[in-house]
């Protein structure tokens, strides 16, 4: 598989600031990640950081509070700012689990924690969505599960289309409160693919989202709810036997 670095789609949004406050926030952000700032460290002043990244005060000061608004750090006065413990981290934002160096054993336990809250959550919007969806977002299932080729090794483009396929669905369900949860299942996806797709090389299954978008052109919902059990049933044994191999 090719093993380039993933792109969200644009579709879902970009969590950061532009120019130099991205190119900090994107580098302290990875240093928080992959523990250069352990839990409970006080980071190095805002001078000092200015200085070590080559940009100005002000900059560190709006990259902090962007981390702040990530739940990777807090700020007080007299109190310098202090990486927060994990368990406080957004780690359903994309761009923190974009920060994870691949092969970060955090990401084995989101992987599997993801796969759960999918379980949970992702075969009553498909059978809701065999029940409500539009023809145009049925058209837009359908061509996702089509389009995706394992065989090629293509992450990026397969990527692509399992964020559609999957967005899709949380849209047709017609629920406001699931469409909100698009920008969560593509970073769940994310924690997928950087994970399990390009560092232990488990294949998605095509024919498995074929089945489910099929149910859901049929208007089949339980068929649809069943297929995308099935689907994620297979992911979640990915997730334990790459969990026990790894010991």
């Amino acid at each position: 598989m090719d093993k380039r670095i993933l792109q969200a789609p644009v579709m879902y949004g970009d969590a950061l600031p532009t120019g130099a406050a991205k190119l900090a926030v994107d580098l302290l952000g990875r240093r928080i990640a992959n523990g250069s700032y352990l839990p409970g460290e006080i980071m190095p002043t805002e001078p000092a950081l200015a200085e070590s990244l080559q940009v100005s005060r002000a900059t560190i000061r709006d990259a902090i509070k962007v981390l702040s608004g990530k739940g990777l750090v807090r700020t007080a006065r007299r109190y310098g700012t202090r990486v927060r413990p994990v368990e406080e981290w957004n780690l359903l934002d994309s761009d923190v689990v974009a920060w994870h160096e691949p092969g970060h054993p955090r990401l084995m336990t989101m992987f599997i924690e993801t796969t759960e809250l999918r379980i949970i959550l992702e075969p009553a919007a498909a059978e809701l969505a065999a029940q409500r969806a539009t023809a145009a977002q049925i058209a837009t299932i359908v061509e996702a599960a089509q389009a995706m080729h394992p065989e090629q090794g293509d992450a990026q483009e397969m990527f692509a289309a399992d964020c559609r396929f999957h967005a899709t669905i949380l849209d047709a369900t017609g629920n406001g409160m699931l469409r909100q949860m698009r920008p969560l299942i593509v970073t769940m996806l994310r924690v997928s693919y950087d994970f399990a797709v390009l560092q232990h090389d488990v294949v998605p299954s095509r024919d498995g989202h074929i089945r489910v978008a099929e149910a859901i052109a049929a208007r089949q919902g339980e068929t649809a709810r069943v297929e995308m059990a099935r689907m994620l049933e297979l992911n979640r044994r990915d997730a334990l036997s790459i969990g026990a191999r790894l010991g």
